[in-house]
């Protein structure tokens, strides 16, 4: 695992993800997130959760969600699990609506994202500070829906912090 540290942005929004979505990458979150191997939630962010939470250390991390009853069946939720070791302020307020898999939809379906995607709760968010995270970033369609959610929230700042991000052409199955 070589971290990158892309930077990024997402609309105005500063973003970075720690690795180049690669085979080995892909191959390590589908083990996590489609086998259900909770023992990987560390692997990702463990050697860099103190960097990680010294840099964002005044922010409010809000999770990317799974659609819930996925959630269930894997008996967690990988984005929340794998951004815990950071140690800050966690607000679960976003959520999937209907199960809608990203990898088996075209772009033009990926786009439509933010009919799935809702606020749950509408904590005050004024002056405070937040960094919304999630495993993979590919199109941008859900970061997007979900900044454009929390935006109305009025926080003071928004970043976002991905695990992977992909370069543009999608990895051969």
């Amino acid at each position: 695992m070589e971290p990158k540290f892309i930077k990024f942005r997402v609309d105005n929004h500063k973003a970075t993800s720690l690795y180049d979505y690669n085979p080995f990458i892909r191959k390590l979150i589908y083990q996590y997130k489609g086998c259900y191997d909770y023992e990987l939630h560390q692997v990702f962010l463990d050697r860099y959760a103190k960097e990680i939470k010294l840099r964002y250390f005044d922010r409010v991390i809000i999770p990317i969600p799974s659609y819930q009853n996925e959630d269930e069946q894997r008996g967690f939720n990988h984005v929340i699990e794998t951004f815990k070791s950071i140690g800050l302020n966690m607000l679960n307020i976003l959520e999937k609506t209907e199960k809608h898999k990203q990898a088996l939809s075209s772009f033009k379906q990926r786009k439509e994202v933010y009919k799935y995607l809702e606020l749950k709760s509408y904590p005050d968010l004024n002056k405070k500070k937040v960094l919304i995270v999630d495993d993979v970033y590919t199109t941008g369609s859900t970061m997007k829906s979900a900044i454009h959610l929390i935006e109305k929230l009025n926080p003071k700042k928004i970043d976002v912090l991905v695990v992977a991000k992909t370069r543009g052409k999608r990895l051969p199955k």
